[in-house]
């Protein structure tokens, strides 16, 4: 389920991080204005190695009742290139909550792909782990992401305000949620 996950869509394959990524998921998380909308900062080739490592570890870890981390890579078919990362993992505000995350390459943006991504991982947590409930957190300002996660059919609730310190960075950010019953309403 998580080991060896296995994600197909009609132009993407999506499965968990390996070394073999570094080099392509490093272009591609080192971009220009690539972390414009994230809250953390672009990692240097050394810690974006230690990060894929304590990814794949974390995937002999995550169960069905906790996800540690599921960082999983964005293959595009027709180009057999990395083109970005989406994935499952607590949520950064340490709410209890699993969020869903993606970034792609500005290459690939504005064609549906990240869209198609967030979907199937959306589909993937719902379908094949079993959550109850995925949450995202979306800047503002993100009027792409945004988009996705309207058109995944996830409620918007609230923009966060009032943060302490240690989180400041994720001020302003909008809080999304699905939940399995209203998943599997949509789908049927």
């Amino acid at each position: 389920m998580f080991l060896n996950a296995k994600i197909e869509t009609d132009r993407l394959i999506i499965r968990p991080f390996c070394l073999e990524d570094l080099d392509e998921l490093y272009s591609v998380v080192s971009e220009e204005n690539f972390h414009e909308y994230i809250p953390e900062e672009t990692p240097t080739r050394e810690n974006l190695e230690k990060n894929i490592i304590w990814s794949m570890q974390q995937n002999k870890k995550n169960t069905q009742d906790k996800i540690y981390k599921f960082n999983l890579s964005i293959i595009h078919k027709k180009d057999q290139k990395l083109i970005g990362f989406c994935g499952l993992g607590p949520d950064d505000l340490n709410m209890g909550e699993t969020e869903i995350y993606y970034g792609i390459s500005s290459l690939y943006r504005k064609q549906g792909l990240a869209f198609e991504a967030a979907k199937a991982t959306l589909q993937y947590g719902f379908e094949v782990i079993g959550l109850s409930k995925i949450i995202a957190f979306v800047d503002y300002r993100n009027e792409p992401s945004i988009g996705i996660v309207n058109n995944l059919g996830m409620k918007y609730h609230f923009r966060i305000g009032n943060l302490t310190e240690q989180y400041k960075d994720f001020e302003g950010q909008c809080y999304y949620t699905m939940l399995a019953e209203e998943y599997f309403h949509k789908v049927n």
